[in-house]
Formats: structure tokens, C-alpha cells, sequence
């Protein structure tokens, strides 16, 4: 049993549940029969008819004359509408939309039914039925515009609102923005079925199968006001649909080539002379539908192979010749200041007091001193292979190499219409990919390369089965069941013994996995196991949803609900050979302030002074999670011109169990079995276990309701809005780690007394014995007097997202229409990256570092005795360890489960013109105006990789953290088009050309895509910032902007004279982001396609498209760390150098 509360819950809602289930990704049509003056026209059949596959959808017109039809897929259909006394209506084709709602008023003329009147079809193009917000991708768009990823989610980015992480665009994932919720809380559904599972206890989805994109025939970016079908997201919909096989044999066979030849070279390479490194990626495939049974059965299906060899290289600053030999004469910063190094083994007292360091003679190390470990580890540095930096010398390494990979996907879908009334629908979707990257440091040094993840391989399914029943002419209902499931392998480069470094043999023993350890002394780049490298994941989610709607008087009502069930089996230690770091600060003259001219990482390593490690011990972990949402929608027409969208939602997280019950929690509360008088030693660490099984409290509040209105001032006018409350996922879900308690991340403790002195040493960093992982045995002495972090019982809740928009359509000429829209939004109770349970208050701060590390009487000495315990088991302990909370624990942390309290304001103006597929012409042009303030714009430093991540200064005050978001732009501008030019047989001139004046002047089409957004602001930390809690961040004493081109400042993009060091334990006056942005990004992307026609219903296609076509450089964001050597430089680039395709396609 999970929880005696959630089985009520659940037993309670199947009484609603039982005949009701959830979320849709078809069209609905409503609207009113007339007849010639104006009065309604009761019980009149109206027949919707799939133009394609002659499938009929019917229903009968209530008492005013209204009819709804709902479950539509997506596709052209006909119209038509019969009553007793008036001529037969006949209208179509026309389209219908992924989750359009459109309205079609039918005037009838008086006659014989037999008579017929038809009209000309034209799409509906005002949303005049539901106030939500976003953009449908037609097929014209997939098919068209230039798009050599070739994945359907890079068209994500033509949506307004929506602006990819960090200034990234493309991604194959759901890492964007969407008017202002943060990024990759998304939820993508693929006929109607999710796709993406949740990222390990984080808060975040994550996509697992994208379809290829001649499998999609639409989708829709849902940005702002959901129906209440819709939950456990924090930001859009993704509603995707897959091609479905009509009553003809259809198909097509393409192959799509990539070629370094036809790219230009990075920017970068050009400027240091480099040539670009060879590049080539083979796509084909096909795709086949048709009849099985016509007009009943139907099937389609696609087939895709990729090979591809992709450029990988890595820009790397490694020590010098002389530094390898101990030799820092020719060290230097940016200002070109010799860095002396000083001798922590030679100090002297000053007359303050305090410790002090003497430089080494010459400013170089002696041999004798140099460690044997450091210089065996020394030998697997690469030596620089390029000119550094003017002074500093840094990034004077760079390689590069072939990252080669092979990808399958297929995809089966199938329809069935047991009658008119009852359809069933399946699909079975495959991926598999294998990788195999380059070693960039070569043979020798294999064991030790950093810059990849290793070889890996990966499979993906998504599988669907829904069916859907017309109760009567007025009711439906549908029931549909999903699959999505995940496989995720990767290995190191090498398999390496640690002993061979002169590590102790214990640690060998240890080790989950015999790689090469972390070496990382600071200021160069780390080698060695990159951590968290090794992965054996299997993951997925199964859902189970439906709805049952009913139409009455106005009222189109729909009821239901969705089960999801997720699981994660998964390995991914972290340092599973250890991890060593060497801080500078060890070779400064003082061990608590580093000036920009004193210090050296590699100088601590070369004497064997470590500043901090990690050794992680990890098994394989079993959890599983559940979600449940119950809704009631209402789209209620209260006149012909005004809709009223009325929606109620409950949903829940069931917070996760593991299958061997392995999971830890904090109980803060609890009386540790540590009473020393005068302290309060409150907090226990507590395990699951048959009765209680998850570590977590569930959040059972969450109610969401959703209002909305559209009004259709004139036929060619409507005015919406909307206000929503949503439910991000929140972190109870399932997680890839066991609870404290069942692995263990042992950190050695190399120094006692804040670097005065060196405990202990590179050949035997345990002198007291590694700890390990000690399960249940010790109860609630368990890490008592250690580091240890898991999770919080209680602090588990749903981020919360307030959404409101208020829009304006206006209809215009050319199949067009212009839109005006406000969008706002108010996130809170969202995640932050702070996790420590025993911070340091601030009004201890001022007694100065020197107070508060000095040694004082321990009054745990003699309670606390773990020989392990290095920092509390002796008769004295520094003083700061004595103030902070839960003191009978060596630094206490909630994991990466804080309680969620930041927040996030968003508003935005946009307006978007777009002209529907018509006379060989479609375009979507729209411009955002927005601004982001918030107080964290990520949720943990694990989450960093996402982009966009900003660090706290006051993570226990966060009224001043409050600025300007990382994902704020200010200003951005998206372009589409496509057009076929007007020459050829089939359009407007050239009809009667002869086959060879056709191939050469006919069938062209041309198709583009631009985007112009702002930069994003940029955040600066102090480099080697010392402060108790937080992130410290340098003083800002004036304007951080430079002058000039992009190009003229990628070495100097701040003003270093605005800023200034803060002294330690002082925050700096700095913002948490600045009013001053990264650069800004223009990308052009073009399309040329030319057609030609081989016979009747066979054509040939070429295509050439390029992204970056113009070849303008969209430089990256600087570096932001001041006092580092490589602060304000730009080196990489946010959209690559133009990148060609070529492409040839068959349709049959």
C-alpha cells in the first residue's frame, strides 16, 4: 500500500473514472442551421465526411438548431446538412486542424432534398470557441520549410512565447521557454499518448521518442489557457498526430545527405586557420498507406536509416612545458601580473595573527616537493598544441575528431471503423541508436580523455492503442492506453587500475567501475572519467486516459481522467574511481583571500595538497512514481457571438516507492540520540518501509481551475481570454539514486583546520578508513557527525503556474489573419539549486573567517565517535561548526528536494500575422515583446546542462535575488514562408507546357525561415568567491557594457574596470543578473525545392536547404567568472556556420 490517503483519493474518483477518461488531440465543429430567415432548424442531420478515406461522422441539431461534432482527426473533410423541406447543403473540402475548434454556421434554402446546394469550402480561420494560445504547425510547414535536423520539435521555435534555453534553438527535446515558464516542463503528446518521461528527480520532462518527420502530419503548441483535459505541465502542450493511410495507395522513398563540402567552417576555426573537420550524414527511408478495406481499414507506415559523422572537438587549457616542470616564472593573469606561488608547507604567524605562506624561491617548485601520485597523474595531462591566450595562456589546446553514430526508426499505424460510430486506432513506433566517439588525447592517454561520454547505445518505443464510440448523436466516449519506454547505455573510453597512479589499493577495491579517477586542478581543464559518465538506465511511462462528452442545450461537456504510471531502473554513479580537485587559494599567501596575482591549481597538485574529492558508491536503483488527474470541461455557447470555457482539474503526484524499499528522508523534527546541553540536535535521518514507502509526503491540493471566453464581435472578429492555474511535475517522482543510507559519496578530509595544515595525502586520502554505504544497521546514528543529504518528508509540492492571456483575431483578406494577444504569467513555489539544511547565518559572518574556524572545546567529544567523523570527533572543532543547524551532522543537506519558494513574472506582448496554405502561398510572421523577472531561473545545479542556469548570493533571502530572468528576451521576430512559384502543370501558368519546358521552368518552390532575438542577460560570479552560503558575486562600480562590434569585443565583452573584488564573507553589489546581454542572434534558413512530374499521381523531388544560409556568426555568451583569466572572451558560437543539405524524394 503507497498511502492510506491516495487510496481514498483513488477509490473515490473511479466512480468518475469508471466511465470517463482523458486527453484529446482531434478537431471538433460546431455551429447553428438556419434557414433563409434566420430561424433555426431543429433536427436536421448533419454529416461530416473524411475526404480522404470516406468516413462519415453524423449527428442531429437540438431544438435551436446547434449541432457539435467532436473526435475528428485531423485531416479534409466535407460538410453536409439535410433537413425535411430544404435543399441538401454541401460544403468542403476543408481542413480541420490538431485540436481546432472551429465554427461552421449552414443557412439552407427552401426546396426538395433532393436538390443540392454547394458552397465553397474555405477553412475556418477565426478561433471564436476557446481562448487558448499557440500555433499549429500544418503539414505545408513539415514538409517545406528548411529543416535539416530533420525533427518535427525544431519547428517548436515558430510558436510566439516560445524561445529556446539559453539562446539554443532546434533542440530535439522540450528544453524552451514558453511565455515564461521554465524551460523542459513541457508535456508532448503523441497521438494523444505522452512521449516524455520525467528527469530523474528534478521536476523536469524529458522527450523520449520524437517521430520522423515524414510520420507527422501536424501538431499544435499550446503556450497559454489549457482546457482542463490538460495537466502536469509548467509550461506547453506539444499535441503531435501521426500520418494515417487514406483510401489510395500512397507513398514516398527520400534520401537525405549532409556533407561537410557543402558547410562553411566555424568562425573560430577560420580565425585560428583551422580547416573544417570532415562532416557526413546519410538519411533515407520511406513511407507507404493505403486501404486494407476501403472505406474502413487503414494502414500506414515509415521506415528511417541514419548514419552520421559528426565533427567533435574540444578547445582545452592544459599546463605548459614549463609548468609540468614545476617551473611558474612565465605564469601570468589577464593584466599580465607574474602569479606568485606560494609554500603552504613553509608559514609564519603575522602580527595580526594570523597564518601566513611564504613564495617558493624563484617562484618555482623544487622536485623533492613534487608528489609522486600528482606527477604519475601529471602524465596524462595532453601537452598544448596552439598558442594560448596573450599572458594567461589558457584554451592553448584544441583537437577535434569524428563522433560517429547509427540510428533506426519505424513506425506502424493502423485505423479500423467497426461502423460509423466505433473506431480504433493503434500505432508502434521503434528507434534504436548506436554511438561511437573519438578519443581526442590519443592512445597513450586514452584512459584519461574527458570530452566524451563514451560509447553508447540507446532504444526507444511508443506505442498507443485508443478506442472512441459515438454513443448517440450527442454523446461519445473514448478510451485510450500508452506506452512510452526508454533504453540508455554508456561506457568510458578505457577500463584503467587505479593503483597504477599510486592510489591505495583500498580505493581499488571500492570501486563500482574501473576508471580513470577526476583529476581538476583549477584554472585547466579536468581529465579523467567525465562524473556521472557510466549510465544503464531503462525508463517509460504507461498511461491510461479517456473522456466522455455529451452535448445539451449549448453545453458541450466532457468529463474524464488519466492514470500515468512511471519507472526508472537506473545506475549512473557519480565518481565511481574518485575525484581530486586542487584549489588555487592553497597557494596564496593567505588561506582565506586569493588576489588575481597569487595562486596556482596545478601548484597544489604538484605538491599534493588536495582541496576536495569525492569517491561515490551507487547501486542500481528500482523506483516508480504515479500520477493521476481528474477533470470537467464545459464550452458553453451562451449566444451565437460569446463562449464561456468553464474547466475544473484535481490532480496529484503518488510520490515515488522504491522496488527494495532503499530510500532515506530527514525527520527534522525527530530527537537524534546526540543530547549535549546548550544545542539543539534535532534531526534524523529515517527509512522506508512496508508501511510507508516513499520517503516523501504526497501533495494532495492541487486544484486547477481554468475560465475562458471568445467572443465574435463580426463574423471577422473575435476578442478571447483566459485565466488557468497549472501544476508543474513536482520532485517526488522517480529518482536514479537510492536513499542515503544505501550509497554513499565519500568526500576525504585533507585538511582539519581550513588548508593550515595537510592532513592527509594523495597515496592514502582515507587515512581512517573509506566509508561505506551502511543501509539500515545503525538507525538513527546513521551519519551522525558526517556530510549526508536526502530528502525533506514534507517539503514536497507542486510548483504552481497562474496563466492569463486576452487576444484579439482579426480576419483579413488572402486566407489571412492578424492576431494581437497579451500573455502573462506568475510562476511560484518553483524549484531553486540550494539544498543546505546547516547554513551559516549571515549575523555570523562579520566575526571573520579566522573567529570562526579557530579551534574551540568540542562538546561532542566523547558523544560523537565514528573515527570517520574527522571534523566532530575530536576534543576540539572549529567554531562554525558549532553555529550552524543540525551541528551533530558535518554539513546537512534536502538533496536536490528544497522546499520549492522561488517565483517568476512574466508579460508579454505579441503579434502574429499569418496567411493559411492558399494559391501555392503560406506565411507566419510574428513579433514578441516580453520581459521575465525572477528570483532563480533553474531549479538545481544539477540542472545546469539545460542552459540558462543562474547561481545564489542569497539563497536564504531571495527578495535580493530578484532580477532580470536568464531566459528574458526582450525582443524577438520569427519569418516563415513558403511559396510555389506559379509555372508548371498544376499551377496558374504553364498549364499546356511540353514535359521538357516543364521540368526546366516548373515545379519550384522556395521556402525560408529568419530569426531576430535580443541577447540574454549575463550573469557574474567572483572567481574563487569565498562566502559562507551562496554564490558570491563581484561588485558592480559601473557600466559592464563595452562599445564596438560583436567581433572587436570577443576578447573583452565587460568593462573589468566595472567591477571590483568584495572582501571574503561579503556579498557583492552586483546583480544577480545584469541589464547587460549576451550577443543577440540572426539566422536566416532557405529552401529551393524543384518538383518534377514523372506520370500521374508520381513526381521526383530535389531539395537543397541550408541553415545559417547568410553564414552570420551568432556568437555565444561570454565568460562570466571575474578575476578568471578568460573572463569577458567568447569562444564558441550559439548557431553553427551555414550547414547545406541535399534531398531527393519519390512520391507515388
Amino acid at each position: 500500500m503507497l498511502h492510506g490517503r491516495f487510496v481514498s483519493l483513488f477509490a473515490a474518483g473511479l466512480s468518475i473514472a469508471a466511465f470517463a477518461w482523458s486527453q484529446t488531440y482531434t478537431a471538433a465543429l460546431r455551429g447553428v442551421v438556419r434557414d433563409a430567415t434566420g430561424g433555426s432548424v431543429p433536427q436536421a442531420t448533419v454529416t461530416i465526411t473524411e475526404a480522404d478515406r470516406n468516413v462519415a461522422h453524423k449527428t442531429i441539431t437540438d431544438e435551436a438548431g446547434r449541432y457539435v461534432l467532436t473526435a475528428l482527426p485531423p485531416g479534409n473533410y466535407t460538410l453536409s446538412v439535410e433537413a425535411k423541406g430544404f435543399k441538401k447543403y454541401v460544403r468542403g473540402p476543408f481542413p480541420l486542424s490538431v485540436q481546432q475548434q472551429a465554427t461552421m454556421d449552414v443557412q439552407l434554402e427552401v426546396g426538395e432534398v433532393t436538390a443540392t446546394v454547394e458552397v465553397q469550402a474555405e477553412a475556418p480561420l477565426l478561433n471564436t470557441t476557446i481562448a487558448n494560445l499557440g500555433q499549429v504547425i500544418e503539414n505545408k510547414y513539415i514538409i517545406s520549410l528548411p529543416n535539416i535536423a530533420r525533427t518535427p520539435m525544431a519547428l517548436t521555435y515558430l510558436t510566439p512565447g516560445v524561445v529556446g534555453s539559453g539562446g539554443r534553438r532546434g533542440d530535439n527535446n522540450t528544453n524552451f521557454v514558453a511565455n515564461g515558464a521554465r524551460n523542459s516542463t513541457s508535456d508532448v503528446l503523441v497521438d494523444g499518448v505522452t512521449v516524455a518521461t520525467v528527469e530523474q528527480n528534478s521536476g523536469i520532462t524529458d522527450l523520449k521518442y520524437s517521430p520522423s518527420v515524414d510520420a507527422v502530419q501536424e501538431f499544435k503548441i499550446q503556450t497559454n489557457f489549457f482546457s482542463a483535459e490538460y495537466g502536469q505541465t509548467g509550461g506547453a502542450v506539444i499535441n503531435m498526430v501521426t500520418r494515417s493511410g487514406t483510401n489510395e495507395f500512397h507513398g514516398a522513398g527520400y534520401y537525405f545527405l549532409r556533407h561537410s563540402d557543402l558547410n562553411a567552417n566555424n568562425w573560430f576555426s577560420n580565425r585560428a586557420g583551422r580547416t573544417r573537420p570532415y562532416y557526413r550524414r546519410d538519411q533515407l527511408g520511406g513511407v507507404v498507406g493505403g486501404p486494407i478495406i476501403k472505406n474502413k481499414t487503414f494502414f500506414f507506415s515509415t521506415y528511417e536509416h541514419t548514419r552520421a559523422k559528426s565533427p567533435l572537438s574540444a578547445t582545452a587549457t592544459f599546463p605548459t612545458l614549463l609548468q609540468r616542470e614545476g617551473n611558474f616564472t612565465q605564469t601570468r593573469n589577464t593584466a599580465g601580473q607574474l602569479m606568485v606561488i606560494y609554500n603552504p608547507f613553509d608559514t609564519f604567524v603575522n602580527a595580526q595573527g594570523n597564518i601566513e605562506r611564504r613564495p617558493f624561491p624563484g617562484n618555482i617548485i623544487p622536485k623533492a616537493m613534487m608528489d609522486a601520485v600528482a606527477l604519475k597523474a601529471l602524465a596524462y595531462f595532453p601537452k598544448p598544441n596552439q598558442p594560448g591566450a596573450p599572458f594567461t595562456e589558457t584554451n592553448n589546446w584544441f583537437e577535434e575528431g569524428i563522433n560517429r553514430s547509427i540510428g533506426h526508426q519505424t513506425n506502424l499505424k493502423g485505423d479500423h471503423n467497426f461502423t460509423e460510430n466505433s473506431r480504433l486506432t493503434g500505432r508502434y513506433s521503434y528507434g534504436r541508436g548506436r554511438g561511437n566517439p573519438p578519443n581526442l588525447f590519443g592512445k597513450e592517454l586514452a584512459p584519461a580523455f574527458t570530452f566524451n561520454y563514451g560509447p553508447s547505445l540507446s532504444t526507444s518505443t511508443s506505442t498507443v492503442v485508443e478506442f472512441t464510440k459515438v454513443q448517440s448523436p450527442t454523446s461519445l466516449w473514448s478510451v485510450r492506453w500508452g506506452l512510452t519506454y526508454a533504453t540508455y547505455w554508456r561506457n568510458p573510453m578505457e577500463w584503467f587500475d587505479l593503483t597504477t597512479l599510486g592510489l591505495p589499493k583500498y580505493m581499488k577495491d571500492n570501486a563500482t567501475f574501473y576508471v580513470f579517477p577526476t583529476i581538476a586542478p583549477e584554472g585547466y581543464t579536468d581529465i579523467g572519467t567525465e562524473g556521472w559518465l557510466i549510465m544503464d538506465r531503462q525508463e517509460g511511462v504507461s498511461q491510461f486516459s479517456g473522456f466522455y462528452s455529451k452535448t445539451a442545450r449549448g453545453h458541450n461537456m466532457k468529463i474524464g481522467a488519466e492514470m500515468r504510471r512511471y519507472f526508472l531502473d537506473y545506475a549512473q554513479p557519480g565518481y565511481p574511481s574518485g575525484q581530486f580537485s586542487f584549489g588555487r587559494g592553497v597557494t596564496c599567501r593567505d588561506r582565506f583571500s586569493c588576489p588575481a596575482n597569487e595562486g596556482n591549481g596545478l601548484a597544489a597538485m604538484l605538491i599534493g595538497w588536495a582541496t576536495g574529492g569525492q569517491f561515490h558508491i551507487d547501486p542500481k536503483v528500482f523506483t516508480r512514481s504515479a500520477y493521476w488527474g481528474f477533470y470537467f470541461q464545459d464550452d458553453w455557447k451562451i449566444t451565437p457571438k460569446l463562449t464561456l470555457n468553464l474547466g475544473l482539474r484535481y490532480e496529484f503526484d503518488v510520490p515515488r516507492w522504491e522496488k527494495y524499499d532503499r530510500q532515506s528522508y530527514w525527520d527534522l523534527d525527530a530527537q537524534s540520540p546526540v543530547k549535549v546541553a546548550g544545542y539543539d540536535t534535532r534531526g534524523v535521518m529515517r527509512f522506508v518501509d512496508k508501511n510507508r514507502r516513499s520517503p516523501f509526503d504526497g501533495d494532495y491540493n492541487n486544484w486547477s481551475p481554468r475560465l475562458g471566453f471568445a467572443y465574435a464581435v463580426t463574423p471577422k472578429l473575435a476578442i478571447r481570454g483566459g485565466y488557468g492555474l497549472l501544476y508543474q511535475l513536482s520532485r517526488a517522482t522517480v529518482y536514479g539514486h537510492t536513499g542515503a543510507g544505501f550509497n554513499v559519496n565519500a568526500t576525504p578530509t585533507f585538511s582539519l583546520d581550513s588548508n593550515a595544515t595537510l592532513r592527509a595525502r594523495l597515496n592514502n586520502p582515507y587515512p581512517e578508513g573509506m566509508l561505506l554505504p551502511p543501509g539500515r544497521s545503525q538507525g538513527d546514528w546513521t551519519f551522525i557527525g558526517l556530510g549526508v543529504g536526502t530528502i525533506v518528508r514534507n517539503w514536497n509540492r507542486n510548483p504552481e503556474y497562474h496563466s492569463w492571456n486576452l487576444s484579439i483575431q482579426r480576419e483579413l483578406p488572402f486566407q489571412s489573419v492578424v492576431e494581437i494577444n497579451y500573455t502573462g504569467s506568475r510562476g511560484s513555489h518553483l524549484f531553486l539549486p540550494y539544498t543546505s539544511l546547516s547554513p551559516l547565518h549571515p549575523q555570523y559572518w562579520g566575526w571573520g573567517r579566522s573567529v570562526l574556524t579557530s579551534a574551540v572545546p568540542n562538546p561532542f567529544y566523547g558523544v560523537i565517535t565514528d573515527p570517520k567523523a574527522t571534523n566532530l570527533n575530536g576534543r576540539t572543532v572549529q567554531l562554525f561548526r558549532l553555529l550552524r543547524a543540525m551541528r551533530h551532522f558535518d554539513g546537512a543537506s534536502s538533496g536536490t528536494a528544497e522546499p520549492p519558494r522561488a517565483d517568476s513574472h512574466y508579460h508579454g506582448l505579441q503579434v502574429k500575422w499569418e496567411k493559411r496554405y492558399s494559391k501555392g502561398l503560406t506565411t507566419l510572421m510574428h513579433y514578441t515583446w516580453s520581459k521575465m523577472i525572477d528570483n532563480s531561473s533553474h531549479g538545481s545545479g544539477n540542472l545546469s546542462w539545460l542552459g540558462g542556469s543562474t547561481s545564489l548570493q542569497y539563497p536564504l533571502n531571495l527578495a535580493l535575488e530578484k532580477s532580470l530572468s536568464a531566459h528574458d528576451v526582450a525582443h524577438r521576430v520569427v519569418l516563415t514562408g513558403a511559396w510555389e512559384m506559379p509555372f508548371g502543370k498544376g499551377r496558374k501558368w504553364g498549364a499546356n507546357w511540353n514535359r521538357p519546358l516543364d521540368w526546366a521552368l516548373g515545379g519550384w518552390e522556395l521556402s525560408g525561415m529568419a530569426v531576430l532575438q535580443s541577447g540574454m542577460p549575463l550573469q557574474v560570479t567572483q572567481s574563487g568567491g569565498n562566502i559562507w552560503n551562496g554564490t558570491q558575486r563581484p561588485n558592480l562600480i559601473g557600466d559592464p557594457s563595452t562599445s564596438g562590434s560583436v567581433t572587436s569585443r570577443l576578447n573583452r565583452w565587460f568593462n573589468e574596470a566595472a567591477f571590483s573584488k568584495p572582501p571574503v564573507d561579503v556579498p557583492g553589489t552586483a546583480p544577480r543578473t545584469l541589464n547587460y546581454r549576451g550577443p543577440a542572434i540572426k539566422t536566416f534558413d532557405a529552401a529551393l525545392l524543384k518538383s518534377f512530374r514523372v506520370r500521374e499521381g508520381q513526381r521526383f523531388e530535389f531539395r537543397i536547404e541550408a541553415q545559417n544560409v547568410l553564414n552570420m556568426p551568432c556568437f555565444g555568451d561570454p565568460a562570466t567568472s571575474f578575476g578568471a583569466t578568460d573572463f569577458g572572451q567568447i569562444t564558441g558560437t550559439k548557431v553553427g556556420p551555414r550547414e547545406v543539405q541535399l534531398g531527393m524524394k519519390y512520391y507515388f
